[in-house]
């Protein structure tokens, strides 16, 4: 194990024997006797207090964000089977307008399922998530606290831990991708908590974002709500608070990601994404490249015929008329594991889980197109 837990759990532990965590956990019984589902609340500031990571949240004191928002604690969730001692975990972060309990405690319990098929390494795997402090707002570094709260929580149940991967959609890509890179905070040796990263769709460039959101606040409910929720979170604009901005970018923090022992990374992004552009993705991949972080690119064009391509660009511009005609697929909903954008991330969740996936190639590009045939992205046989 690259990171050492002693420190971790030992704090965690003492904050709980002194009163000071309010990350109480209650099990309630899965659809299978021989999974649990426990739920708990996520107390970042407290549970993170040890080790002064949640502030100040930004160095420049005319952006103060907001605290009211804060409330209530949000719910995470833990699956994993009894009996087990679990050294792998998936910790899931979600996106913008999605709790854990509606869109991802299915996923989670499809997937332990799943996970016991593997060829290589069946079993032997846990999956966290949590709601965010201020959770339908845009909470990207709150978010990314409340992450590395829930990861600990695991981590302390399972000692046995040894290996972390992180999947990010949508805002959850911004939220997972700050989460590695302050999650340095709580190790000892300033490693990262995590060692492998699914960027799915996600927000590289939080200032793009909030300029997009801007300009389409006054037609889309969603872009409003993101445009005040980044307020709320950086305490301003990106001219009055760039560094706030910048802390929550991954596209930025890539060299960081690399020396806290990032392994190996996967982009996923639609080519007619029309809540999170294409290129944030493509940005994200090449700086990652950059930084010499082993990385797979997968740019997502068509979809089967008559499947729903989720949010579009076209339909963004005003041009959706023209989406069935197209059949270039959009941002595909979280919820959804058959959308081609989750189904390529889940399957390379389940390559990484299985061992099969291919962390020795530096960069590798794939384009995914019904049209395509499916082995013309052969990056499983490929060899740097």
């Amino acid at each position: 194990m690259k990171y050492p837990q002693i420190l971790i759990l030992g704090l965690i532990g003492a904050l709980t024997a002194c009163g000071g965590s309010s990350s109480t956990s209650s099990s309630s019984s899965s659809s299978s006797a021989s999974y649990a589902t426990e739920t708990f609340t996520t107390d970042a500031a407290t549970d993170l207090a040890a080790f002064n990571i949640a502030g100040p949240m930004d160095v420049n004191p005319l952006c103060v964000p907001d605290t009211a928002s804060n409330l209530p604690l949000p719910e995470g969730i833990l699956v994993y089977k009894k009996g087990e001692s679990p050294t792998r975990l998936v910790v899931f972060a979600h996106g913008i307008g999605h709790t854990v309990r509606k869109s991802w405690l299915p996923h989670m319990l499809r997937e332990i399922r799943l996970a016991r098929t593997f060829e290589n390494k069946p079993g032997d795997v846990a999956f966290v998530t949590t709601d965010y402090r201020d959770n339908l707002g845009f909470p990207t570094l709150r978010g990314a606290h409340d992450t590395i709260a829930a990861t600990l929580h695991a981590m302390k149940k399972f000692p046995s831990i040894e290996t972390v991967y992180m999947f990010g959609v949508s805002m959850g890509g911004s939220i997972s991708g700050t989460a590695i890179v302050e999650s340095t905070a709580v190790t000892e040796d300033g490693s990262s908590l995590y060692d492998y990263w699914l960027d799915v769709e996600g927000v590289s460039q939080l200032a793009e974002t909030y300029a997009e959101a801007s300009a389409a606040a006054s037609i889309s409910e969603t872009a409003a709500q993101a445009q005040a929720g980044i307020e709320r979170e950086t305490g301003g604009n990106p001219v009055v608070c760039p560094l706030a901005y910048e802390r929550r970018s991954p596209a930025y923090q890539a060299a960081e990601m690399k020396l806290a022992g990032l392994r190996a990374a996967t982009v996923v992004h639609a080519i007619n994404d029309g809540l999170v552009p294409h290129n944030q993705g493509r940005v994200m991949a090449s700086a990652l490249t950059t930084a010499l972080i082993p990385t797979q690119f997968f740019t997502i064009v068509g979809i089967p015929p008559y499947q729903d391509p989720g949010s579009t660009g076209t339909g963004t511009l005003g041009a959706g008329d023209a989406d069935p005609y197209l059949n270039l697929a959009g941002h595909g909903s979280e919820a959804q594991a058959y959308h081609p954008v989750m189904r390529v991330a889940f399957e390379n969740m389940r390559k990484m889980l299985d061992g099969t996936y291919n962390e020795v190639v530096p960069y590798f590009e794939c384009v995914v197109d019904p049209n395509i045939p499916s082995d013309s992205c052969p990056v499983d046989q490929f060899q740097p």
